[in-house]
């Protein structure tokens, strides 16, 4: 499941994660706005890309072992997840062409590269659940389509974005978009 809140900029999307995330009420807010029960267990993990990205100096390689990512996991994505890499990196067919990658400076991506360079990060780590600020900025339309396919594929995520995902991909089962005012004006995390 998908919640989706958005807004314009300065609306408060990030400031609420944050104060969840502080409170610990990040998953009782998700169960409220899309009557959904998360199983909670012991131990959640959450994976969090808010923006502004941090900056990081190194290599690829140095900040996929950061997030404590194996490396190896690029040569075998599915098939969304492939795309996503391709539109950041070059197709990774063998091990010569991904210590290629590995090798290159991540201060040397565009800032649509660095985005979506955060958002694989985010998808490809162990977590329960997953929080994703303007995964499609920085990015172009033909972009976006791809981007939510990779997303998609995954269950207990919170989207921030500035327009709702159902205007921008129709309505899909999967997904509840809010609009922050609607969240401030209703807001019940208890």
């Amino acid at each position: 499941m998908i919640l989706n809140i958005f807004g314009p900029s300065g609306s408060g999307k990030t400031t609420l994660i944050k104060d969840l995330l502080k409170n610990d009420k990040l998953i009782t807010f998700f169960e409220n706005i899309t009557q959904k029960k998360y199983v909670n267990k012991i131990g959640n993990k959450f994976s969090i890309s808010l923006i502004p990205l941090p900056k990081f100096r190194g290599t690829v390689e140095e900040f996929f072992n950061i997030f404590s990512i194996d490396i190896n996991i690029l040569l075998n994505l599915n098939n969304d997840l492939c795309k996503l890499s391709e539109s950041i990196f070059a197709r990774i067919n063998d091990q010569i062409t991904l210590e290629k990658i590995l090798n290159r400076q991540v201060e040397t991506f565009s800032a649509g590269e660095l985005r979506r360079l955060f958002l694989l990060k985010t998808l490809l780590a162990d977590s329960d659940f997953m929080v994703l600020d303007e995964p499609f900025s920085n990015s172009d339309k033909k972009l976006w389509e791809l981007i939510y396919k990779a997303i998609n594929k995954n269950n207990n995520i919170i989207i921030l974005s500035h327009l709702s995902l159902q205007d921008l991909f129709g309505i899909d089962e999967n997904n509840v978009s809010i609009n922050i005012k609607e969240v401030r004006k209703n807001l019940i995390i208890d």
